[in-house]
């Protein structure tokens, strides 16, 4: 072979690996995002030594919330949207349930939570249903807010005491980031348990 076809069929080969490459796309960066739902006082661990003893049976979530990862959004009409690309860092049941235990723990009246399954020894005075009937944030047009409601049954382990309640938080406004919306929704599970405290007889 003479140099000039050696250096053509080389030029050629090359362009052809050059080419062959470009077929093969680059590689993109996972645009998910994980939040979590959170109690800023979890920490301080305060608590009525002299209060009752609640267990948080598991909570109960309506179906289509129910082992939703992506953060929900509604919408007018009875829309519901989910976005995809924004995501629960845990099940969203996980998520409410431990933010109500940590919160309800520093309520006026109570000692200690312990949530479900119970050891045969963990006495209990007063066993927490929840149900949670939204968890979510809300679009109209331009205005955005948080929707959150729950109802709960507070049932007592030694007596035929009952009590049903319910939360709705009120309207807050919501900037539309996942972070806000996370936080939002972590403030009205905290003030939900406030709630289901001042239901103790």
């Amino acid at each position: 072979m003479n140099p000039r076809s050696f250096f053509s069929a080389t030029l050629a080969l090359t362009l052809l690996g050059v080419s062959g490459c470009n077929v093969i796309p680059e590689a993109q960066s996972d645009p998910t995002r994980f939040y979590v739902l959170e109690d800023p006082q979890a920490a301080s661990g305060s608590s009525d030594e002299l209060g009752v003893t609640l267990g948080l049976l598991p909570l109960e979530l309506p179906l289509y919330l129910d082992n939703a990862r992506s953060l929900a959004v509604a919408a007018p009409g009875n829309q519901i949207t989910f976005r995809d690309f924004e995501r629960w860092a845990e099940s969203l049941d996980d998520g409410v349930t431990r933010v109500l235990r940590s919160a309800l723990t520093r309520a006026p009246g109570v000692a200690r939570v312990r949530t479900a399954p119970f050891s045969l020894d963990a006495s209990r005075d007063f066993d927490v249903l929840v149900r949670l009937v939204h968890c979510e944030g809300f679009e109209s047009g331009d205005t955005r807010s948080v929707r959150f409601a729950l109802t709960f049954e507070l049932m007592s382990t030694k007596t035929d005491f009952v009590h049903l309640g319910s939360y709705a938080a009120p309207a807050k406004s919501w900037d539309g980031s996942s972070s806000h919306l996370a936080s939002l929704l972590s403030q009205a599970i905290i003030d939900a348990s406030l709630a289901i405290a001042q239901s103790l007889p």
